[in-house]
């Protein structure tokens, strides 16, 4: 008579353990770091009397299952980059602390699940089309603009939103929208100059595709390396780079395209606002973020607050150490901030910390960089790859000092998580005697 082999987890462990790894993949597309999905999955699993040890990359999520003396290993697909949701994000981290409290059971917490990933649009596309336009505009202001680049800044937005919120129907799209984006704005940038009065093309060009800046992925990827998730960090890091890549080779394929049929526009010196219009500018222009970002209308006030926090926080220290200030202090501000903020219950740190470190990318460096080498006369003594990377490397630094203060909540349960899950001498000694 032939031996059946006995099953490694009951029915009901089959239910929990798809359960979990569905959790992982939701908390994934809400931007929740690596460490701080494998702790709020290990957190659910304690809570379902379920042994289970999670380990997640941007395009895996594993669980190892024991059950007695057997293992079982299980693994979802995860999209790489996913939009923007701080609505779903805060419902599901609602749900894992249900859960956590053993609030829910595996059945109710599955029907709360698909009820969060049910796409819903409550807000019409030309709204978010129109906030895409709107900060455009504000962050063409906020580099120096004045009424026409903000004319210009808006157009550009409305061009790069229609690209960015028409692809989410694809997550593989994030790289081939960069390049689209930053080939067609800058194409667009270049016409407005027969159209409009003279301005600024460049700081039109960076207001306008800026919310394709890859700020989100360098400031998840400052917090898993120092939250020892290191695969993650190395991972987001060096698509971070490439989207960066994508975004420049976009510019240099339209500003080549350009030439063959016209010269290069002619560069103007842009007047920037005085300071009060600004400040109300970029207040304006935050207010549009959180549409772009699908928050909740209580976090609104914050991603105004963070907006206006990072750029005011910059402008002081440019006050004291010249016209490029202190980026590695301001990242450092805005990760303390959004680490106490990420805190309470219902809240993502990146609420603060992604529309803050928006005002500080060095994109606007970067696109004079890639002018000037093409021979755009009139960028600036600091239109140099090297000032591009110098900034971005104070960006990554101030994030790194700030999440090594250890204020995160995920951060120390991550932590702590690990300790208790760490294997005792005794489980040691155990597991090398030999069988009777």
């Amino acid at each position: 008579m032939s031996e059946v082999a006995e099953p490694l987890a009951a029915p009901a462990d089959n239910v929990t353990v798809d359960m979990l790894l569905d959790l992982a993949r939701a908390l994934h597309l809400a931007y929740v770091p690596a460490f701080g999905v494998e702790s709020r999955v290990r957190r659910a699993a304690r809570a379902w009397g379920v042994k289970v040890d999670v380990f997640t990359l941007q395009t895996l999520a594993l669980t190892e299952t024991r059950t007695g003396e057997k293992r079982r290993v299980d693994f979802r697909r995860l999209p790489f980059n996913p939009h923007w949701n701080l609505r779903r994000g805060a419902r599901l981290l609602l749900l894992s602390s249900a859960i956590e409290k053993k609030q829910v059971t595996v059945a109710q917490a599955r029907a709360e699940l698909d009820r969060i990933m049910t796409p819903v649009h409550d807000r019409p596309e030309w709204l978010v089309f129109l906030a895409y336009a709107v900060y455009g505009a504000a962050v063409a202001v906020r580099v120096g603009g004045s009424l026409w680049e903000l004319v210009a800044g808006f157009a550009v937005g409305l061009l790069a939103g229609g690209i960015h919120y028409g692809t989410l129907v694809s997550l593989r799209m994030d790289l081939q929208k960069s390049f689209l984006a930053a080939f067609l704005g800058t194409l667009l940038s270049f016409l407005l100059t027969f159209v409009l009065p003279p301005f600024d093309a460049p700081r039109a060009l960076f207001g306008g595709i800026t919310l394709l800046v890859p700020a989100m992925v360098v400031t998840l990827a400052a917090a898993e390396l120092v939250g020892e998730s290191v695969e993650a960090g190395i991972t987001r890091l060096t698509y971070g780079l490439l989207r960066f890549l994508m975004l420049g080779v976009g510019i240099v394929a339209a500003a080549t395209l350009w030439t063959f049929f016209f010269p290069f526009p002619a560069q103007m010196e842009a007047h920037a606002l005085p300071y009060p219009l600004r400040f109300i500018v970029i207040a304006v222009g935050g207010l549009a973020l959180s549409v772009c970002m699908t928050a909740r209308r209580r976090d609104m006030p914050w991603i105004v607050g963070a907006v206006l926090l990072a750029w005011g926080v910059q402008e002081l220290t440019k006050a004291v150490l010249g016209d490029k200030g202190s980026p590695l202090f301001s990242a450092f501000v805005l990760g303390v901030v959004g680490q106490l903020y990420g805190r309470m219950p219902d809240r993502l740190s990146s609420t603060i910390i992604f529309p803050g470190l928006l005002q500080l990318a060095p994109g606007f460096v970067g696109t004079r960089a890639i002018l000037a080498f093409l021979g755009v006369k009139g960028q600036g003594s600091d239109a140099r790859a090297f000032d591009l990377l110098l900034v971005a490397l104070q960006l990554v630094m101030g994030l790194l000092f700030a999440f090594m203060l250890g204020l995160s909540h995920d951060a120390r349960a991550s932590t702590q998580e690990r300790e208790m899950d760490a294997p005792s001498p005794d489980d040691s000694k155990r597991a090398a005697r030999p069988p009777p």
